[in-house]
């Protein structure tokens, strides 16, 4: 239906940085109730639709990159504490766990737009050809998401409210390296040669997209080396705009088009539209004062939220390194808890620095409850292998001295046999409560460690 070549018409493919802070605000204009909306259609907005992924994708992964930062600091720990690191560990503890990403001005994440000219879906006569072609628009969008990207594609929509039909998509590049001897988890974009390479993700979208009749986009890096080669000067750069701003500018020509006609009528009507524009004026700039304030506000509190998160995570990590708190199971649950061996004075302050942030608190609990169970285990471990060494030695002396008993006459053996049979079990008994203080159990009402 769609096979005619048709070169009038590009595909358009662009790809935009995202940090896992901006997923709230992705969500709030995916859902259209933040952000942006003064070129939505909000008689179509019930017609926009999930085309790849879950509905609650946005706190999957969240909770994902969480668990990615826990895995990382309990796999850190327990390298530090294997290698006897004891100031590192120390240092690592209060610091706490650190984000599953290299320093980057773009982001760890990107969003994919997919779309074309809105000529190209309003082209077909019919209401139901041009849904048949914004259907098959989106059929070849998702193939060719998943077919580049796999699984780290946690999110597609089609958006039906705008001036042309397009897709969304959020990509996730989670891969495993080594650094430092151990396994990370990291959000790597260039993991993805189409996110490394721009001109080879145009190649690939404008091939996928041919059926369709779509060509691929302009080829100007292609053209700036020909140009440099050839001595001529090279196309000049095409920014992409965002929607808002393109939109804005739409408008200051259309304020201004209006000024120039305006200014052909008769004086005095122009003096009443300059002194409404004059009044309309201040109040708009009385309104974007007002505006910005706000947002500074609004801006202040965020800041000072995330301050009192990441301190409340810093409490936690120092009370656990002082030795003030230590992490119990209850019933599958980790619980911060007290030590009796705190100083109240310390105790009083780390309380004092959670309490401003309950969510700070969960975090850090989250993170280290995995760090400690990582290393009480690796401590059972050690123990049961002391215990059963311990054991074996005990029981080729108990060998040896059957061996020697043997030897003597029966009254001396008979003594010997019962002081053996007393001392064993006096050593067994010893061993088996050095097992016990070696591998605690964690829990009970007194909050003890």
């Amino acid at each position: 239906m769609f096979h005619q070549p048709n070169s009038e018409f590009a595909v358009v493919c662009r790809f935009q940085g995202l940090f896992p802070d901006d997923i709230g605000g992705y969500e709030k204009h995916r859902t259209r109730n933040g952000g942006d909306l003064g070129h939505v259609d909000a008689s179509r907005s019930h017609l926009n639709r999930r085309v790849i992924g879950n509905a609650d994708w946005a706190a999957r992964t969240i909770a994902m990159i969480e668990d990615m930062k826990a895995e990382n600091f309990a796999d850190e720990i327990e390298t530090l504490t294997r290698r006897r690191r004891k100031k590192q560990l120390k240092h690592r503890m209060v610091e706490g766990p650190r984000d599953p990403w290299r320093a980057t001005r773009h982001g760890p994440m990107r969003e994919v737009i997919l779309t074309a000219n809105r000529n190209w879906f309003d082209a077909p006569a019919t209401s139901a050809a041009r849904a048949a072609r914004a259907q098959a628009f989106e059929d070849a969008a998702r193939d060719w998401l998943l077919a580049n990207f796999g699984e780290d594609v946690v999110h597609a929509r089609a958006d039906l409210d705008e001036q042309a039909f397009h897709i969304h998509a959020v990509i996730v590049p989670k891969v495993q390296v080594e650094l430092n001897g151990t396994t990370r988890w990291m959000l790597q974009p260039s993991k993805h040669d189409l996110i490394k390479n721009y001109e080879a993700a145009q190649d690939s979208v404008g091939q996928h997209f041919a059926p369709l009749g779509l060509a691929r986009g302009e080829r100007r890096a292609a053209a700036v080396r020909k140009a440099r080669q050839t001595g001529d000067e090279p196309p000049a750069y095409r920014q992409h705009v965002r929607t808002a701003d393109w939109r804005k500018a739409e408008d200051t020509k259309i304020v201004e088009t209006r000024a120039e006609l305006e200014q052909r009528a008769e004086a005095m009507i122009v003096d009443e539209i300059v002194l409404a524009q004059r009044e309309a004026g201040m109040i708009a700039r009385e309104n974007a004062i007002e505006v910005r304030e706000q947002a500074a506000a609004g801006r202040e509190r965020a800041a000072e939220t995330k301050e009192q998160e990441a301190d409340a995570m810093l409490a936690v990590g120092q009370g656990l390194a002082a030795g003030a708190f230590d992490i119990e199971d209850r019933d599958g649950t980790p619980a911060l808890v007290e030590t009796p061996e705190a100083k109240p004075g310390l105790l009083s302050k780390l309380r004092a620095r959670m309490a401003l942030s309950s969510s700070g608190r969960a975090r850090a609990l989250h993170v280290f409850s995995k760090a400690l169970a990582r290393l009480r285990k690796q401590s059972r471990d050690e123990a049961k292998t002391a215990v059963a060494r311990d054991t074996a030695e005990i029981e080729a002396a108990d060998e040896k001295i059957v061996e020697i008993a043997s030897r003597l006459p029966d009254a001396e053996r008979r003594s010997i046999g019962k002081i053996r049979l007393s001392l064993s079990a006096r050593i067994m008994a010893l061993t088996g409560r050095n097992m016990a203080r070696e591998t605690p159990e964690r829990g009970g009402n007194d909050g003890r460690p």
